[in-house]
């Protein structure tokens, strides 16, 4: 009996060590990682920390949550409220999409986020990137189109973009928009033609 207790805690321990190496990091790829950050920092800060332009890595529940939804933020952006640890957030015009990057740079990037600033998600591997390729170019997310981390309650979002983005020029205005900002354009070419003449 005393050796297979001795048997089952061997066996425990190498699997708590394999485990253990499987969520290690290639210190080359969170080197890629680092360096693909600086883009990244300018936004959400140098150690994660959020800013006025972006909010928090360090501790967000969705950084520690699915991958995927890191994956496809970076193909095509976000835009509208986000709730992060426990602020929401709006930012206007959102986050841009970066999918002009490799598929290798942005799991090195989110693996790097995934595993500094206090976090301890697992890695993201350029497979798992390539395989939602197919996101490029449709619109941005809003937080209903991600999987909510757990625990977490989806905040109301911005309603969707307008398929013709001129659709909404004469919407119940007494005075269109169309004409405003035709007579703004006017002006200011009557001013530049003005200008050029009384040199």
């Amino acid at each position: 009996m005393k050796h297979a207790s001795v048997a089952a805690l061997f066996c425990m321990l190498v699997l708590l060590g394999s485990l253990a190496r499987a969520n290690e990091v290639d210190p080359a790829v969170m080197e890629k990682g680092k360096i693909q950050f600086m883009i990244c920092a300018a936004c959400h800060g140098k150690e994660g920390e959020g800013t006025a332009a972006a909010p928090p890595l360090a501790g967000s529940e969705w950084v520690m949550g699915p991958a995927e939804n890191l994956i496809r933020i970076q193909l095509r952006g976000l835009r509208g409220p986000i709730m992060v640890k426990g602020r929401e957030y709006d930012i206007a015009g959102g986050m841009a999409p970066m999918a002009y990057q490799r598929d290798e740079q942005i799991a090195a990037v989110l693996t790097y986020v995934r595993q500094s600033f206090g976090n301890n998600a697992p890695a993201v591997e350029p497979a798992q990137v390539a395989a939602l390729r197919g996101e490029v170019g449709k619109p941005q997310l809003t937080v209903a189109d991600l999987v909510m981390p757990e625990g977490m309650v989806a905040v109301a979002t911005a309603p969707a973009a307008p398929s013709n983005k001129y659709a909404n020029l004469d919407e119940g205005a007494s005075f269109p928009r169309w004409a405003v900002i035709g007579i703004i354009v006017a002006l200011l070419a009557g001013l530049g033609l003005w200008l050029a003449k009384s040199k």
